[in-house]
């Protein structure tokens, strides 16, 4: 397809709707292809805005759109290898982390797909980088380079997989090959179990960002460190493991709503520890304190009431603190929240939420409000 047709097309079709008419005119004047590859191009850096400031510019595969590190992310993937040294992109998909590595120092990105290696070629250049790109197998042959980056594909055939042996590469694969590097890190889902990502390398790394735990990092090779450890990438901060968390089966005058990649690295204890907490009943996600303990990690809410759950309760305790619709979460417990919530009828105009935990065999519930600096 050439080139500039293609480009004319994508100027044509960029904020135009994609309606058949709108199609056909494009198509009239740079060809079917041209048309179809431009809307479709121009749906994807829509899409492509929550992930990269300068989507409006990019190039992109549906696939590779989905797999692909927000910017955000890649920039903390390639701020973990020294700047100055050589750093391949073993996954270069549409080229989110060559880029990241490209604006930090020497970068080389494979990708077998000969499309997404397109892509990622003036995706560099958007950014204004440049970086060697190998259109082939990154497990095939020699590595030339000391620190390397991966992202494995989690799909088979267009569906996702949750098989690491079915990832390609495979992560076990991938691993072997780190052992000869001084660093390799390795993307994957934060959901694989601690025995399974441990398997793969000695250090793990669970990000949060935008206050979702959005992925597991696995770091082997000879420069890497060992543990287990919480980012929260905003911020830079990092939070380790340390000991198991105290309980408490009453929540204090705060509850404490816990980063969900804080609760995935097992690192309550370490919160605890930190600001003098306890872990409410069985949730893994909520801690407790009768003071008000401030952190990136930390969500405060000052807590209203608290009880076994019961509805007809909850209805009458809602009235008589004049409750909007209440925001309801839970920890630990299986209720259909989106059911409970159409049963929780309007009573007033106060923002409150309801938090719902286990206590052995029992549902216990705490009315919230959220805490601000004025305290309210």
């Amino acid at each position: 397809m050439p080139q500039d047709r293609r480009q004319k097309a994508l100027n044509l079709a960029t904020g135009v709707e994609a309606t058949p008419a709108n199609i056909e005119r494009v198509a009239r004047v740079c060809g079917v292809q041209e048309a179809r590859w431009a809307f479709n191009q121009a749906a994807l850096r829509d899409k492509a805005h929550v992930k990269f400031d300068r989507a409006s510019e990019m190039l992109f595969t549906r696939e590779a759109l989905e797999q692909a590190s927000s910017q955000r992310l890649a920039e903390y993937h390639a701020s973990r290898f020294p700047e100055g040294q050589k750093v391949a992109d073993l996954t270069a998909g549409i080229g989110s982390d060559l880029i990241a590595l490209a604006r930090r120092g020497p970068a080389i990105g494979y990708e077998i797909d000969p499309e997404r290696a397109e892509c990622a070629q003036a995706n560099l250049a958007v950014y204004g980088v440049s970086a060697e790109i190998r259109v082939k197998d990154c497990m095939a042959g020699r590595w030339d380079f000391d620190y390397a980056f991966a992202d494995p594909a989690r799909r088979v055939d267009g569906e996702r997989t949750l098989d690491p042996a079915l990832f390609s590469p495979p992560p076990d694969h991938l691993a072997i090959r780190f052992d000869d590097l001084k660093l390799g890190g390795m993307k994957l889902g934060p959901a694989m179990s601690d025995h399974r990502l441990e398997s793969i390398g000695p250090r793990l790394e669970f990000l949060s960002f935008g206050g979702e735990c959005r992925e597991a990092l696995v770091w082997r090779g000879s420069e890497a460190s060992s543990g287990r450890v919480a980012v929260h990438v905003e911020s830079g901060e990092a939070l380790a493991v340390g000991s198991s968390a105290p309980s408490a089966e009453e929540p204090g005058e705060f509850l404490f709503d816990v980063d969900p990649a804080a609760v995935r690295a097992h690192a309550l204890g370490t919160l605890c520890q930190l600001h003098g907490l306890r872990q409410l009943g069985d949730a893994r996600g909520y801690l407790t304190g009768s003071e008000l303990a401030t952190s990136v990690w930390l969500r405060a809410f000052r807590v209203l009431a608290s009880g076994r759950f019961d509805e007809r309760t909850l209805r009458a305790l809602l009235r008589s603190w004049h409750s909007a619709a209440p925001v309801l979460r839970q920890s630990g417990t299986r209720l259909d929240l989106i059911a409970l919530a159409r049963r929780l009828t309007r009573a007033g105009d106060r923002p409150l939420e309801l938090a719902f935990w286990p206590l052995g065999r029992s549902v216990r519930f705490s009315l919230l409000e959220a805490y601000t600096e004025k305290g309210s």
